[in-house]
């Protein structure tokens, strides 16, 4: 049974959940090109997704606010979101966890379409502004007293586009969670991976390497402490139908989503519960 406070206004949450990555993050479930080609979300929303007074979200104006599908429209600006894993892995936790959960919140920070070097603390690039923003959600989320619980992280599929950016992932993501921790401190920050299913045939490619950047998350997880894996491949998809993705072939559907973050609901309690 899902725990619902009771609630007279919008207040703070307890435990907060970062969600950053790429498009799969970001949430594309249900949306598919129109009669002009143009994206659009259907706006169906299954009822493990559905807005609860006990789920929040950190809007673009670095407020809290009742979160509703899609979480990341005023994050991922230039593309069209749906459901993501957000909603499902808010949800599950609650059931789950029950009152020990008080009120979830969520973060959206995931950008369609990124490289993880985009994601990397850099200074010398002033362009290079979502490993800021990154820092700036996260810190803005806890300041009325809520604790950040951990990052959740789907991403890398266009890094396996690339023979040189897949090669380099493992660097790349040890060097991403180590400085985004040691920037936060001294909060405690669990990452759990989902690893990618399928590399992105969406950009300019000159190869795909899936294999050496799934592997790179696995080594990364094996490498750092506190980095937990979810594999993408163990979820009912199917390469050969295409069961369990968009008809673009490159993003999970919503049931896929959803599956996604009560995976993530469950690894995080299996590893953390004790702290919710």
């Amino acid at each position: 049974m899902l725990f619902v406070p009771s609630l007279s206004k919008t207040v703070s949450p307890k435990n907060i959940f970062i969600l950053a990555g790429q498009s799969n993050m970001a949430g594309r479930g249900g949306v598919e090109k129109d009669q002009s080609g143009e994206f659009v979300w259907d706006r169906l929303i299954p009822p493990n997704c559905r807005s609860s007074p006990s789920i929040l979200r950190l809007n673009a104006a670095r407020q809290w606010e009742e979160a509703r599908e899609p979480l990341h429209w005023d994050i991922d600006i230039n593309k069209t979101n749906g459901i993501g894993p957000g909603m499902g892995f808010a949800h599950q936790l609650l059931t789950k966890a029950g009152p020990s959960a008080g009120i979830v919140g969520l973060v959206p920070c995931a950008i369609g379409g990124t490289l993880i070097t985009q994601w990397m603390k850099n200074p010398s690039n002033p362009n290079a502004t979502f490993y800021q923003s990154l820092i700036e959600r996260i810190e803005a989320s806890d300041k009325e007293g809520g604790v950040v619980r951990a990052l959740l992280w789907f991403q890398g599929e266009s890094d396996a586009a690339m023979n040189d950016t897949a090669m380099s992932y493992k660097d790349n993501l040890k060097t991403f969670i180590t400085d985004l921790r040691n920037d936060i401190q001294p909060r405690f920050l669990p990452v759990i991976i989902v690893k990618i299913a399928l590399y992105d045939f969406f950009v300019k490619h000159d190869t795909h390497n899936l294999p050496a950047v799934r592997a790179a998350e696995d080594a990364v997880s094996r490498e750092l402490l506190d980095v937990l894996i979810i594999d993408s491949w163990k979820l009912p998809i199917n390469f050969t139908t295409y069961e369990g993705f968009n008809l673009d072939h490159g993003h999970f559907n919503t049931t896929i989503e959803t599956i996604v973050g009560q995976w993530m609901a469950d690894t995080y309690l299996s590893h953390y519960g004790q702290l919710l």
